[in-house]
């Protein structure tokens, strides 16, 4: 781990060279609330202009990326909607790996619009009574009936225990940039059901899509790669991933490969990379994109 006093700017003029592509987080490392970070934007910039490969990556399952783009840009943060990586995009290689194109799903809560599962290829169902003919739960996001599609998911698991649960967002919360609340995020609400089903004897293990897990950054890196004509050998290590978070942007940077850097703008500070495990320890930390 190097602690830099350079800005990510500035290190980057002079280290560029040894990267393929890179990927970024988005809260606390582009955008902090409803505000672009100092010198973000210009970044952004420079790398379409050099057409260097990069992608921003989120376990916002709530929106659609065309969703996202649109509140990126009242931010001041101009990305097309196809620059972006949802945790809910790795339902494409799931569906496709699963051969589960054209089945129903039942779904909780939101998953953007257009649908990330119907993008997937998949059947939304999201009547409670029709749950049975489906061949899993996908956990969303937002305002809905929580304790009906509870109560349904886990009665459909206790009789038929080997279907899927998938979680886009495996985040236990989210915080509420404007009341500075928490928010229960998708995969507190998984690992609720899942707790429930194992006082009954029966035992869950969801399915994670989205950071820290492997899937969003496999789908990343399969993407990077046909969309950008890189190699198909390209070493994992000539990605960099940039975020501000210790246990979703770097743990999982680092297990799977990627070189990781941390901006000391969002989550986590000294004390935080004091304390850290190995597994959760940047490759890089600077104090900030510029």
């Amino acid at each position: 781990m190097k602690i830099l006093n350079q800005t990510f700017n500035e290190w980057w003029k002079n280290n560029s060279c040894d990267y393929r592509a890179m990927l970024f987080d988005i809260d606390g490392t582009l955008i902090a609330g409803r505000k672009v970070m100092p010198g973000a934007s210009s970044l952004i910039k420079r790398l379409e202009t050099a057409k260097f490969p990069f992608y921003l990556l989120t376990n916002d399952g709530n929106h659609s990326t065309e969703e996202k783009s649109g509140m990126l840009k009242r931010a001041g943060l101009d990305i097309r909607p196809d620059r972006i990586v949802s945790c809910a995009d790795a339902l494409v290689p799931f569906v496709e790996n699963n051969m589960l194109k054209g089945k129903k799903f039942f779904v909780m809560g939101d998953l953007g619009k257009p649908n990330f599962a119907e993008k997937a290829g998949l059947k939304v169902e999201r009547m409670t009574r029709k749950i049975c003919e489906c061949q899993g739960v996908i956990v969303g996001e937002g305002t809905y009936n929580w304790q009906s599609n509870i109560s349904a998911a886990m009665n459909f698991f206790i009789k038929y225990p080997d279907r899927f649960l998938v979680v886009p967002n495996p985040d236990s919360y989210w915080p509420n940039g404007a009341s500075g609340e928490l928010g229960i995020g998708a995969g507190g609400k998984a690992r609720f059901i899942c707790t429930i089903l194992s006082d009954y004897g029966i035992r869950k293990n969801p399915i994670y899509l989205g950071k820290p897990y492997s899937a969003i950054f496999d789908h990343a890196f399969e993407i990077l790669i046909t969309s950008f004509n890189l190699p198909a050998n390209l070493q994992k290590k000539q990605v960099l991933m940039l975020g501000d978070s210790l246990a979703s942007d770097i743990r999982g940077a680092n297990n799977f490969g990627f070189t990781s850097g941390l901006v000391l703008t969002g989550i986590t500070n000294q004390d935080h990379l004091k304390k850290a495990k190995p597994s959760f320890r940047p490759d890089f930390v600077f104090p900030s994109i510029n």
